[in-house]
């Protein structure tokens, strides 16, 4: 409970702050420091009540507090601070090594929470705390940091830098199965020529290393890492509406830090002042080239890459190796930009250099078409496709599915002097077929959703009414279920439209073969107040019955949620 009071009074600190500095701003139009963006405050109070349902359990924090600040103070024309500030009382689940709990610097670099203060000036922009560096798409771009970094590019000159944490040491517990983690540190680099917005070439250097002896317990099946990721990369402009892009990026990565084997090949000795080589370490290298024209009415691109086995691009989290794909996507305008056509194809194969015991191929499309037929109707279609298969020959290896998907999306709008009607429909498809080696034939899975929404809004009267009515049908090998939900929502604004109250109700009816029908009820009250131009609040209570039939006999559960926040614009 301290914990949480604490946190309240540093949010509630920070509101106050925030407040105050736009009241001094708008007291003084002139000032040469402005603020601008956001701050909000935002708790969630969640309880439940359960029969015969022992086994539910809750979906969300009994309480929760958070801090959003997304703001830049800005010092007339060439100096801002951008400030964001993502905050929230929620505890992670585990032990840090050595330390009884947790400090204001662990707090701080908690993965719930997002802090960053990042000076910019002119062509010089510098980031303190938590960053993503996004250099390339064969570097890094995805992986969060908490550190510093700096960032110039005066006239044609582009360097970048950063250096911090991507994982904070985490001590194994197996009764609260957390396997642990040690800690990670990741350093960035680029230097180049060009515009970081534009046309440029850059190198680019990222390196990630895993610090063995951060914990006290070796975590569990993870071993500590290094490895280091560098690349050439290129993007420019052929002509006014082509635009080329291409890296071409080798990596050496050691996968265990801890393996006491050896290379003997040439090139360790010009690496190891670099990065740690032993019998678990490997060099690969990888391409990824880009082509886009893009015109008023038309854009066709395409898109090679090739991943190597035993590459690894050390600022990304995840990524699929021993791949080369092909992509082509294309999109045009027609009628006067009244029908928008777009489009993608792909095809990916993987085992090109024979690492597993079999290859595949996926096949990935999509393709949309809005069309605004008249002034009134619209309509919007998608397909998407997705397919995959391997080589195997083996019965019990052979993997195949495909996955089709087809949306419908009609609307219709008619407005007279008083009143406006939005008449909006949705249908959505989709088949997944999928080869079963035990049956040795395909298995079918198959979903229809099927809904209607009416809109009324008074255009004299602040009053809008809605009604929605959805029908959902699954056709899957393990059962069936249908579902069909319909509700009823009606808003109005008051005192000068200040205050704005809503109420929804939706019932639901989830009917399973072989069992009687669940029902669901949905009561949402929501109560918005504007107290000024830029600062207001929002209230919302909703509660959730679910009476459940003989899927779960006499079993009934009740969720209770409130959600407020203030917020406050600059």
């Amino acid at each position: 409970m301290g914990k949480i009071i604490k946190t309240v009074l540093i949010l509630l600190l920070w509101l106050l702050i925030g407040m105050n500095t736009l009241t001094a701003q708008e007291e003084d139009k002139k000032s040469p420091v402005q603020v601008t963006g956001s701050l909000g405050f935002y708790y969630d109070y969640y309880s439940f009540s359960q029969e015969n349902y022992a086994t539910f359990r809750p979906r969300y924090p009994e309480n929760l507090l958070r801090l959003n600040a997304q703001m830049s103070i800005n010092f007339g024309k060439h100096f801002s601070i951008p400030i964001s500030v993502n905050v929230t009382n929620q505890e992670v689940l585990y032990n840090l090594p050595s330390v009884p709990e947790e400090s204001a610097l662990d707090y701080i670099q908690n993965p719930a929470n997002n802090i960053s203060i990042n000076p910019k000036y002119k062509w010089a922009q510098g980031f303190f705390g938590t960053q993503t560096p996004n250099y390339t798409p064969l570097t890094t771009g995805d992986i969060p940091i908490f550190g510093v970094g700096m960032e110039i590019n005066p006239g044609s000159f582009i360097l970048s830098a950063a250096v911090g944490k991507s994982q904070r040491a985490i001590e194994p517990d197996l009764l609260l199965n957390v396997p642990g983690a040690y800690e990670q540190s990741i350093i960035t680099a680029r230097i180049g020529v060009g515009k970081l917005e534009g046309s440029k070439f850059t190198v680019n250097v990222v390196r990630v290393r895993d610090h063995k002896n951060s914990v006290i317990t070796a975590p569990v099946g993870i071993q500590p890492i290094e490895g280091v990721t560098i690349s050439p990369y290129a993007e420019f402009k052929l002509f006014k509406k082509l635009q080329f892009r291409t890296e071409t990026a080798g990596s050496i990565y050691t996968s265990d830090l801890l393996n006491t084997g050896t290379i003997d090949d040439e090139y360790v000795t010009a690496v190891e002042d670099f990065i740690t080589i032993n019998a678990s370490s490997t060099a690969d290298f990888s391409h990824n080239s880009r082509i886009d024209w893009k015109g008023d009415k038309f854009q066709l691109g395409g898109e090679v890459q090739y991943i190597g086995p035993s590459f690894l691009p050390v600022g990304y989290r995840f990524v699929e190796r021993d791949i080369l794909d092909y992509k082509m996507n294309t999109g045009m305008k027609l009628f006067k930009s009244k029908v928008n056509l777009t489009g993608s194809f792909g095809i990916r194969t993987n085992n090109l250099n024979n690492t597993k015991l079999s290859s595949s191929q996926r096949v990935i499309s999509n393709a949309n078409l809005f069309a605004q037929v008249t002034e009134s109707f619209s309509l919007n279609l998608n397909y998407s496709n997705f397919g995959f298969n391997n080589d195997a020959n083996i019965l019990n290896q052979r993997i195949e599915l495909v996955n089709n998907s087809i949306t419908i999306s009609p609307a219709y709008t008619i407005k007279s002097e008083k009143f406006m009607h939005l008449i909006a429909g949705n249908v959505a498809l989709n088949s997944f077929e999928q080869f079963d080696v035990v049956s040795n034939a395909f298995a079918k899975a198959e979903n229809s959703t099927y809904s209607i929404n009416y809109n009324l809004s008074f255009l004299k009267t602040p009053l809008n009414l809605g009604l929605q009515g959805i029908y959902l049908e699954n056709q899957l090998p393990t059962g069936d279920f249908n579902m069909l939900n319909y509700g009823i929502v009606a808003s109005y604004k008051m005192l000068d439209k200040k205050l704005t109250p809503s109420i929804g109700f939706n019932l639901a009816h989830v009917d399973v073969p072989g069992f009687t029908t669940d029902y669901r009820t949905n009561l949402n009250l929501r109560l918005g107040y504007k107290l000024t131009k830029k600062l207001q609040c929002k209230l919302q209570y909703r509660y959730t019955n679910f009476k459940y039939g003989t899927s779960k006999p006499n079993a009934v559960l009740d969720q209770n949620r409130v959600q407020f926040s203030i917020q406050q614009r600059f």
